[in-house]
């Protein structure tokens, strides 16, 4: 334990508390610029997402390209396969579980290759192991909407397998690269959230972002606040007053 003079004041540093201390505040700031970064990130989202003003028709030629502009406004004529059809699990709409409706849509100038689109959502049975029965559009449809780029290593707790003779299938999310290579589907490399301004479709609310940049850094002036807290905290504990001498006392 050592003891430092500040001027007036005197504090009695002990090793351990302090290194305690150092390492909770760099955690606190580092998490609060962490959060400055994501809304950065939720403010680049909203930008973009405001920019696509326009629906741009999805070709063969622009696959590639829409794979790497999420949020870009797409649209394409298509027919969809009532034969392939899957069950995204777990999702809530006012409070309720349900799934979200992914279909496969094709159009003749893309050759072989399937579009997901994602119809929106439905609500789940009373009973988990009897899927609902959904009707998917059948004909020449319009689809457009949103392009929304799935992750490619999403946070699940088990590993997905896909069996291609189980259909609609239920899937915990929509690996795109894995449910091609397992079920041997071309598909693109992004999907469509189908407009809720579209006559096709199911229950379709978008939110652009779940937290807004607000938030985030609100929460980051948490952390630092946080932070300094914590070193005023120490400081105050670590505060020490000398004992007086007798000769100091006269």
């Amino acid at each position: 334990m050592k003891v430092l003079r500040l001027g007036s004041l005197f504090f009695r540093i002990h090793l351990g508390a302090m290194l305690i201390t150092l390492l909770a505040i760099a955690v606190m700031v580092k998490l609060g610029f962490w959060q400055i970064d994501r809304g950065q990130e939720k403010q680049m989202i909203i930008d973009r997402y405001t920019a696509a003003e326009t629906y741009s028709q999805i070709t063969l030629e622009n696959l590639v390209d829409l794979a790497s502009a999420p949020d870009e406004r797409v649209s394409l004529r298509a027919r969809f396969h009532p034969e392939y059809v899957f069950y995204i699990d777990n999702q809530i709409y006012q409070g309720r579980a349900g799934y979200q409706v992914l279909a496969l849509a094709s159009n003749a100038s893309l050759g072989e290759i399937l579009i997901p689109v994602n119809l929106g959502w439905i609500p789940a049975g009373q009973n988990r192991t009897d899927l609902p029965n959904v009707d998917v559009p059948s004909g020449t449809v319009e689809v457009f909407g949103r392009v929304r780029v799935p992750a490619e290593s999403p946070f699940i707790l088990q590993a997905q397998e896909f069996v291609a003779n189980t259909w609609p299938l239920r899937i915990q999310y929509p690996e795109l690269a894995k449910m091609r290579e397992q079920l041997n589907l071309p598909l693109a490399d992004f999907m469509v959230l189908q407009s809720p301004e579209a006559e096709i479709g199911f229950v379709r609310e978008w939110p652009v972002v779940v937290m807004t940049p607000h938030r985030h850094y609100a929460y980051a002036v948490q952390w630092f606040g946080l932070a300094l807290a914590a070193f005023i905290i120490f400081l105050v504990a670590s505060r020490h007053k000398p004992k007086r001498t007798g000769k100091d006392s006269k």
